[in-house]
């Protein structure tokens, strides 16, 4: 462990606060029918590792060409002794940076490639990554949601990936465009014998989860499509968090999780949002951390320079990227908490909150007594609603 991530760690907890904007039960969304695991005793640190399955990964294809990686349970025996995916972040580059043969910044996907779905039906989540992102920036966490009971559906969107941000074609849909066509997809392949998805989505309970930019996409997702119950917005919101007091918000349950040291979307602009939000509603505050604390992208290729060697090795000079050098960068500095003593906490509350809302948990004890699991965890005001039943 680094000096940055012991001195953190110790002093600033994974999770700073957590407040509760309740009016009524947790949500009106009727209980899944999940084959996700049932877990007896609850607690605050019972989804924070990885769940009881292991996670199979495939990557599908939408009709507009984009590419949607999706994991999935998997049966533990069919991915023991099976290598882990990796990708390479060079295959998002335009094709007109000139690359050293042999160059490479990698990360493990999560899943195992092509393994069957393991028996059963599981609700669906949708992700959505952020601006010069790519849909599998955030693996670490979408593979763990599915080995806790979930198939996580993760479309590239090249109206804002990292390819088109670095000039490559910029595709022809929208982000809320590509999370909708994602959710037909699946369900089509859920009725589809020849699927290996055949009966395996519960496509009756659907969230939307996303990263800065992805978080307001999940936010207007669950707005305008009725299919999806409920959004959860990692360090992006619609309302506040990017100016656009005034629209109009989802009467659908919703999760904003924030970061307190965020450089790119403040803490101001994710309580504002929260503020706007109908309840039942959550806010979690993330304490010491950065803008890319939930995503990979602090960690990718460390052995191999990271994303500065990647600009080095095309003949980019970050420091002169202005804005986009600093979300390249944010949370992945000292004095940040290092990202990856904060997942733990940061899967914790998503899976969690996800089990809660589709009933598969019959009480908020996975959501409470986080002060006693995370050092210095604080629990926010609940002026704002009344408690979970």
């Amino acid at each position: 462990m680094t000096p940055r991530s012991r001195l953190r760690a110790a002093a600033v907890a994974a999770v700073s606060a957590l407040a509760f904007g309740v009016a009524g039960p947790v949500s009106a969304v009727p209980a899944s029918p999940s084959s996700a695991p049932a877990v007896l005793d609850v607690g605050p640190t019972s989804f924070s590792g990885p769940g009881p399955y292991g996670v199979g990964e495939r990557t599908l294809t939408l009709p507009s060409g984009s590419r949607v990686e999706v994991w999935y349970p998997a049966r533990r025996a069919d991915v023991q002794g099976r290598w882990i995916a990796r990708y390479n972040l060079v295959r998002w580059l335009p094709s007109f940076y000139e690359v050293p043969d042999g160059f490479k910044v990698t990360y493990p996907s999560g899943g195992v490639r092509r393994v069957p779905v393991k028996q059963g039906e599981f609700p669906l989540v949708v992700f959505s990554h952020g601006y010069a992102g790519f849909r599998t920036q955030s693996s670490s966490l979408t593979s763990a949601i599915a080995s806790w009971g979930f198939v996580v559906a993760a479309p590239e969107h090249p109206s804002r990936d990292i390819t088109k941000i670095l000039g490559g074609p910029a595709g022809t849909t929208t982000d809320v465009e590509d999370l909708q066509a994602t959710i037909t997809l699946m369900k089509a392949l859920n009725r589809s014998k020849a699927s290996h998805f055949f009966g395996h989505v519960d496509a009756d309970h659907i969230a939307a989860l996303g990263h800065s930019a992805g978080g307001r996409a999940s936010e207007q997702l669950a707005l305008v499509d009725q299919r999806v119950d409920t959004f959860v917005g990692l360090a992006g919101a619609s309302v506040g968090a990017l100016d656009s007091e005034g629209a109009e918000v989802p009467d659908k349950p919703g999760l904003l999780v924030a970061a307190t040291d965020d450089g790119i979307v403040p803490l101001d602009k994710m309580q504002a949002a929260y503020a706007a939000m109908n309840a039942p509603k959550r806010f979690v505050e993330i304490g010491g951390s950065g803008h890319l604390v939930f995503s990979d992208i602090c960690e990718i290729g460390a052995g191999e320079g990271g994303l500065t060697a990647l600009a080095a090795a095309i003949g980019i000079d970050l420091a002169h990227l202005g804005s986009l050098s600093k979300l390249a960068t944010d949370g992945c500095i000292d004095p940040a908490v290092a990202p990856t003593d904060a997942w733990p906490s940061i899967q914790q509350v998503v899976v969690a909150y996800l089990r809660r809302t589709f009933g598969l948990d019959p009480s908020d004890a996975a959501l409470t007594g986080l002060e006693d699991a995370y050092p210095g965890i604080v629990v926010g005001d609940e002026s704002v609603g009344d408690p979970l039943p």
